[in-house]
Protein backbone atom coordinates (compact mmCIF):
# COMPACT_ATOMS: atom_id res chain seq x y z
CA UNK A 1 0.00 0.00 0.00
CA UNK A 2 1.57 3.45 -1.00
CA UNK A 3 0.51 6.81 -0.83
CA UNK A 4 -1.45 7.88 -4.61
CA UNK A 5 1.26 9.82 -6.91
CA UNK A 6 -1.12 12.48 -7.26
CA UNK A 7 -2.43 14.46 -4.78
CA UNK A 8 -6.78 15.17 -4.75
CA UNK A 9 -8.98 17.39 -2.82
CA UNK A 10 -11.19 14.73 -1.31
CA UNK A 11 -10.43 11.81 0.45
CA UNK A 12 -9.29 8.79 -2.57
CA UNK A 13 -7.96 4.98 -2.04
CA UNK A 14 -7.66 2.62 -4.98
CA UNK A 15 -8.70 -0.66 -3.82
CA UNK A 16 -8.94 -4.32 -5.45
CA UNK A 17 -12.36 -6.08 -5.77
CA UNK A 18 -11.53 -7.41 -2.39
CA UNK A 19 -11.56 -3.46 -0.84
CA UNK A 20 -8.16 -4.18 0.35
CA UNK A 21 -6.36 -0.69 0.19
CA UNK A 22 -3.41 -0.10 -2.65
CA UNK A 23 -2.89 3.24 -2.44
CA UNK A 24 -4.83 6.40 -0.82
CA UNK A 25 -4.47 10.36 -0.99
CA UNK A 26 -3.02 12.29 1.28
CA UNK A 27 -6.52 13.79 2.10
CA UNK A 28 -7.66 10.07 3.16
CA UNK A 29 -5.05 10.38 6.12
CA UNK A 30 -7.15 12.96 7.82
CA UNK A 31 -9.88 10.30 8.77
CA UNK A 32 -7.55 8.26 10.85
CA UNK A 33 -5.30 5.47 10.20
CA UNK A 34 -4.99 4.21 6.88
CA UNK A 35 -6.73 1.02 6.58
CA UNK A 36 -5.71 -2.38 5.22
CA UNK A 37 -8.89 -2.67 3.97
CA UNK A 38 -11.81 0.07 2.94
CA UNK A 39 -14.62 -2.11 4.89
CA UNK A 40 -12.23 -1.12 8.39
CA UNK A 41 -13.42 2.44 8.01
CA UNK A 42 -17.20 1.93 6.93
CA UNK A 43 -20.01 1.90 9.70
CA UNK A 44 -21.33 -1.48 10.71
CA UNK A 45 -24.73 -0.42 9.06
CA UNK A 46 -22.93 0.37 5.70
CA UNK A 47 -20.98 -2.59 5.75
CA UNK A 48 -23.32 -5.03 3.61
CA UNK A 49 -24.56 -1.35 1.41
CA UNK A 50 -20.85 -0.98 0.24
CA UNK A 51 -20.54 -5.12 -0.32
CA UNK A 52 -23.49 -5.15 -2.81
CA UNK A 53 -22.75 -2.00 -4.49
CA UNK A 54 -18.86 -1.68 -4.82
CA UNK A 55 -18.54 -4.25 -7.46
CA UNK A 56 -16.54 -4.38 -10.62
CA UNK A 57 -19.58 -5.49 -12.10
CA UNK A 58 -21.27 -2.34 -11.99
CA UNK A 59 -18.64 0.03 -13.73
CA UNK A 60 -19.70 3.36 -11.84
CA UNK A 61 -21.64 3.72 -8.78
CA UNK A 62 -22.79 6.86 -6.20
CA UNK A 63 -23.61 6.23 -2.79
CA UNK A 64 -24.66 7.40 0.90
CA UNK A 65 -22.85 5.71 3.46
CA UNK A 66 -21.89 6.26 7.20
CA UNK A 67 -17.96 6.30 8.25
CA UNK A 68 -17.01 5.21 11.68
CA UNK A 69 -16.65 8.26 13.92
CA UNK A 70 -13.13 9.59 14.44
CA UNK A 71 -11.50 9.85 17.55
CA UNK A 72 -13.70 12.19 20.08
CA UNK A 73 -16.41 11.64 18.11
CA UNK A 74 -19.83 9.89 18.86
CA UNK A 75 -21.71 9.67 15.84
CA UNK A 76 -20.38 7.81 12.34
CA UNK A 77 -19.64 10.34 9.65
CA UNK A 78 -21.96 10.58 6.57
CA UNK A 79 -20.93 10.61 3.34
CA UNK A 80 -20.94 10.16 -0.48
CA UNK A 81 -18.75 7.26 -2.09
CA UNK A 82 -18.03 7.69 -5.81
CA UNK A 83 -16.95 4.78 -7.15
CA UNK A 84 -15.48 4.11 -11.03
CA UNK A 85 -13.55 0.53 -11.81
CA UNK A 86 -10.88 0.58 -13.83
CA UNK A 87 -10.90 -2.61 -15.02
CA UNK A 88 -12.10 -6.34 -12.93
CA UNK A 89 -9.78 -6.16 -10.83
CA UNK A 90 -9.22 -2.51 -9.27
CA UNK A 91 -11.61 0.66 -8.20
CA UNK A 92 -10.80 4.35 -7.24
CA UNK A 93 -12.98 5.68 -4.50
CA UNK A 94 -13.68 9.00 -4.04
CA UNK A 95 -15.18 10.75 -0.41
CA UNK A 96 -17.35 13.52 0.14
CA UNK A 97 -17.51 14.03 3.90
CA UNK A 98 -21.17 15.67 4.56
CA UNK A 99 -20.27 16.31 7.60
CA UNK A 100 -16.62 18.07 7.12
CA UNK A 101 -18.07 21.65 8.84
CA UNK A 102 -17.61 19.92 11.98
CA UNK A 103 -14.70 18.53 10.52
CA UNK A 104 -13.29 21.93 9.14
CA UNK A 105 -14.28 23.75 12.62
CA UNK A 106 -12.50 21.59 14.68
CA UNK A 107 -9.50 22.02 12.91
CA UNK A 108 -9.63 26.18 12.81
CA UNK A 109 -10.16 26.12 16.52
CA UNK A 110 -7.19 23.83 16.61
CA UNK A 111 -5.03 26.41 14.90
CA UNK A 112 -6.65 29.31 16.37
CA UNK A 113 -5.04 27.94 20.01
CA UNK A 114 -1.33 27.37 18.42
CA UNK A 115 -1.62 30.92 17.35
CA UNK A 116 -2.67 32.29 20.89
CA UNK A 117 0.60 31.00 21.97
CA UNK A 118 2.46 33.05 19.76
CA UNK A 119 0.76 36.09 18.95
CA UNK A 120 -2.00 38.83 20.83
CA UNK A 121 -5.61 37.88 19.98
CA UNK A 122 -6.53 41.09 18.26
CA UNK A 123 -3.88 41.34 15.72
CA UNK A 124 -4.68 37.80 15.19
CA UNK A 125 -7.71 38.49 14.63
CA UNK A 126 -7.17 41.18 11.96
CA UNK A 127 -5.04 38.91 10.31
CA UNK A 128 -7.87 36.39 10.01
CA UNK A 129 -10.01 39.45 9.02
CA UNK A 130 -7.49 39.58 6.02
CA UNK A 131 -7.52 36.16 5.15
CA UNK A 132 -11.08 35.77 4.74
CA UNK A 133 -10.79 38.87 2.69
CA UNK A 134 -8.84 37.54 0.44
CA UNK A 135 -10.50 34.20 0.47
CA UNK A 136 -13.27 35.78 -0.28
CA UNK A 137 -11.79 37.73 -3.27
CA UNK A 138 -10.64 34.46 -4.65
CA UNK A 139 -14.02 32.72 -4.45
CA UNK A 140 -15.57 35.64 -6.52
CA UNK A 141 -12.48 34.52 -9.35
CA UNK A 142 -14.36 31.50 -10.08
CA UNK A 143 -18.11 31.91 -9.64
CA UNK A 144 -20.79 29.12 -9.74
CA UNK A 145 -23.71 30.20 -12.42
CA UNK A 146 -26.25 27.87 -13.51
CA UNK A 147 -27.24 28.10 -16.96
CA UNK A 148 -29.76 25.32 -16.66
CA UNK A 149 -30.97 22.95 -14.78
CA UNK A 150 -27.94 20.53 -15.47
CA UNK A 151 -25.70 22.58 -16.75
CA UNK A 152 -23.50 25.51 -14.91
CA UNK A 153 -20.53 27.95 -15.96
CA UNK A 154 -17.39 28.34 -13.93
CA UNK A 155 -16.16 31.35 -15.61
CA UNK A 156 -11.88 31.76 -14.31
CA UNK A 157 -10.90 35.19 -13.83
CA UNK A 158 -7.01 36.87 -13.11
CA UNK A 159 -4.08 34.69 -12.76
CA UNK A 160 -4.71 30.99 -11.63
CA UNK A 161 -2.81 29.89 -8.50
CA UNK A 162 -2.64 27.59 -5.80
CA UNK A 163 -4.52 29.97 -2.94
CA UNK A 164 -7.08 30.63 -5.04
CA UNK A 165 -7.40 27.37 -6.17
CA UNK A 166 -8.03 26.18 -2.81
CA UNK A 167 -10.28 28.52 -1.76
CA UNK A 168 -12.55 27.24 -4.29
CA UNK A 169 -12.16 23.83 -5.03
CA UNK A 170 -14.57 22.75 -1.77
CA UNK A 171 -17.16 25.30 -2.55
CA UNK A 172 -17.50 23.84 -6.83
CA UNK A 173 -17.53 20.33 -5.14
CA UNK A 174 -20.18 21.21 -3.14
CA UNK A 175 -22.24 23.58 -5.29
CA UNK A 176 -21.74 20.72 -8.32
CA UNK A 177 -23.57 18.26 -6.13
CA UNK A 178 -26.07 20.00 -4.78
CA UNK A 179 -27.38 21.33 -7.49
CA UNK A 180 -27.59 17.92 -9.42
CA UNK A 181 -25.29 19.56 -12.21
CA UNK A 182 -24.70 16.58 -15.40
CA UNK A 183 -22.29 19.64 -17.40
CA UNK A 184 -19.81 21.88 -16.20
CA UNK A 185 -18.02 24.50 -18.25
CA UNK A 186 -15.35 25.63 -17.48
CA UNK A 187 -14.31 29.22 -19.60
CA UNK A 188 -10.51 30.79 -19.75
CA UNK A 189 -11.45 33.22 -21.30
CA UNK A 190 -10.27 35.79 -18.65
CA UNK A 191 -7.48 33.89 -17.14
CA UNK A 192 -4.33 35.93 -16.90
CA UNK A 193 -0.84 33.87 -15.80
CA UNK A 194 -1.02 30.36 -14.80
CA UNK A 195 0.83 28.77 -11.80
CA UNK A 196 2.04 25.21 -12.20
CA UNK A 197 0.68 23.98 -9.05
CA UNK A 198 -2.43 25.84 -9.10
CA UNK A 199 -3.04 24.21 -12.56
CA UNK A 200 -2.36 20.95 -11.22
CA UNK A 201 -4.98 21.71 -8.49
CA UNK A 202 -7.37 22.67 -11.08
CA UNK A 203 -6.63 19.56 -13.04
CA UNK A 204 -7.39 17.41 -9.50
CA UNK A 205 -10.34 19.26 -9.01
CA UNK A 206 -11.86 18.18 -12.40
CA UNK A 207 -10.98 14.80 -12.20
CA UNK A 208 -12.93 14.88 -8.66
CA UNK A 209 -15.58 16.17 -10.89
CA UNK A 210 -15.56 13.52 -13.52
CA UNK A 211 -15.70 10.77 -10.43
CA UNK A 212 -19.07 12.32 -9.47
CA UNK A 213 -20.34 11.41 -13.00
CA UNK A 214 -19.99 15.01 -14.12
CA UNK A 215 -19.55 15.88 -17.70
CA UNK A 216 -16.68 18.31 -17.71
CA UNK A 217 -16.27 21.31 -21.04
CA UNK A 218 -13.42 23.53 -21.11
CA UNK A 219 -13.10 26.34 -23.39
CA UNK A 220 -11.31 29.76 -24.34
CA UNK A 221 -8.36 27.98 -23.71
CA UNK A 222 -5.36 29.83 -25.66
CA UNK A 223 -2.48 27.91 -26.84
CA UNK A 224 0.23 28.19 -24.24
CA UNK A 225 -2.78 27.43 -21.70
CA UNK A 226 -3.80 23.88 -24.17
CA UNK A 227 0.08 23.02 -23.77
CA UNK A 228 -0.01 22.63 -19.83
CA UNK A 229 -3.80 21.13 -19.74
CA UNK A 230 -2.49 18.63 -22.11
CA UNK A 231 1.07 17.46 -20.35
CA UNK A 232 -1.26 17.23 -16.48
CA UNK A 233 -2.91 13.87 -16.57
CA UNK A 234 -6.47 15.13 -17.65
CA UNK A 235 -9.21 12.34 -17.91
CA UNK A 236 -9.38 11.46 -21.65
CA UNK A 237 -13.20 12.65 -21.49
CA UNK A 238 -12.87 16.42 -20.83
CA UNK A 239 -13.71 18.00 -23.89
CA UNK A 240 -12.65 21.36 -25.35
CA UNK A 241 -14.80 23.93 -27.10
CA UNK A 242 -13.18 26.92 -28.57
CA UNK A 243 -15.31 29.39 -27.44
CA UNK A 244 -17.90 30.02 -24.41
CA UNK A 245 -20.74 31.26 -26.79
CA UNK A 246 -20.19 27.64 -29.29
CA UNK A 247 -19.99 25.95 -25.49
CA UNK A 248 -23.52 27.42 -24.86
CA UNK A 249 -25.21 26.80 -28.17
CA UNK A 250 -23.94 23.14 -27.89
CA UNK A 251 -25.41 22.74 -24.21
CA UNK A 252 -27.99 25.70 -23.40
CA UNK A 253 -30.45 25.12 -26.63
Amino acid sequence: MKQADRTLPLPFYKINKNFTVQAYSEEAMKLGKIPENLLEIIDDGSVEKVKKWVSSDIYKSVLEIHLKPLEEQADPITADMYVVWNNDLYAEVILMIKDEKLIQVTNRLSQLRSRLNETNFELLEEKEKLEEAIEQNNRLSAPFIELTKDTALVPLFGDLTSDKMQAVEDYLLKASQKEEIDQLLFDFTAVGEINREGIYMLVNLITSLFYMGIEIIITGVRPKQAKMLHELNLPLQVSFIHSLQQAIAKYCT
